[in-house]
């Protein structure tokens, strides 16, 4: 546990500047998740630009047709970081924050459904064991997309609900996807004995993942208590929100593999990148989101 004290650093300093934009209204957390998107397709372009595979997928559109630029172009992250700006800062510009217009429904649940589909492609890829770059031709920016998708359906989801409400509830999702992070870590630094995965992640255990999954438990009663929401919902929606999180965490751990790193940054001390320390928040928040926009539908 020598890193804890920079990761407890580094963590206060990341959730603060979350709840410094909650506290400063619905336009400035937005303006947060687009700068943290930014930042993550930024880390990961640094980390495929010393890629051999990759440099090399490029070079054989090498020419200065315009075709063969424009392919380049859409093989660097660049592509995406132009795609986060445009559709991030569209809700910006919506004056009136408890309009649920047609069109803003539509981009959040086609967000939602791509989230998921991305998100069920990694899963086949993690089961069957194939590797998510196979070869040179393979665009090895594809990954990048779910985060992209992910942090669009929080910024647009936002218009779901009277804000004050929707402080409550992704404040509530976050200090479960924190908690499950913070618990499974302790337990498995001090009584991880049985690896989950050896190949893919050797740090993570059954006993780390047993202890994220007691604390969702705690949590869900808890969350259950205090808003007087259905005992069973909360459990369900909590279980499987650590579910995926954990999945997720396996998924990241099998993209640095493939790409023989260890971290995507250093931005975050004792945690790596930002997108080491949100990798449970992107692979989580559609499926944990889509549950609960069942649970509302049925109970409307």
């Amino acid at each position: 546990m020598k890193d804890f004290i920079p990761r407890f650093i580094s963590s206060i300093i990341y959730v603060l500047s979350i709840f410094g934009s909650l506290y400063c209204g619905y336009k400035s957390f937005i303006i947060l998740m687009i700068v943290f998107c930014i930042i993550i397709i930024v880390e990961y372009g640094k980390i495929l630009r010393k890629n051999e595979q990759h440099i090399q997928s490029i070079k054989l559109y090498d020419n200065n047709t315009l075709g063969n630029k424009i392919s380049i172009f859409i093989k660097t992250e660049f592509v995406l970081i132009c795609f986060a700006l445009i559709f991030g800062l569209i809700p910006l510009f919506n004056n009136d924050y408890k309009s649920n217009s047609f069109e803003l429904y539509t981009i959040e649940t086609t967000f939602l459904i791509s989230s998921i589909f991305i998100y069920f492609i990694l899963i086949y890829f993690l089961i069957n064991k194939k590797p998510f770059f196979k070869n040179d031709k393979l665009n090895m920016i594809w990954p990048l997309i779910s985060v992209v998708n992910s942090f669009m359906l929080i910024i647009y989801s936002v218009f779901s609900f009277d804000f004050i409400d929707y402080t409550k509830i992704i404040l509530c999702y976050l200090f479960l996807i924190w908690g499950i992070d913070s618990i499974g870590y302790i337990v498995g630094v001090n009584f991880g004995k049985t690896k989950l995965n050896e190949t893919l992640s050797p740090n993570k255990t059954i006993e780390g993942a047993t202890g994220s999954l007691l604390f969702s438990l705690s949590f869900s009663f808890l969350i259950s208590f205090i808003f007087n929401i259905n005992l069973i919902l909360t459990i369900i929606i909590c279980v499987l929100t650590c579910f995926f999180a954990v999945i997720g965490d396996l998924i990241q751990s099998k993209i640095k593999r493939e790409l023989k790193i260890k971290d995507f940054g250093k931005l975050l001390p004792g945690h790596g990148g930002l997108y080491d320390r949100f990798d449970s928040v992107i692979f989580s928040f559609p499926l944990a989101y889509l549950m609960l926009k069942i649970y509302l539908i049925n109970v409307s």
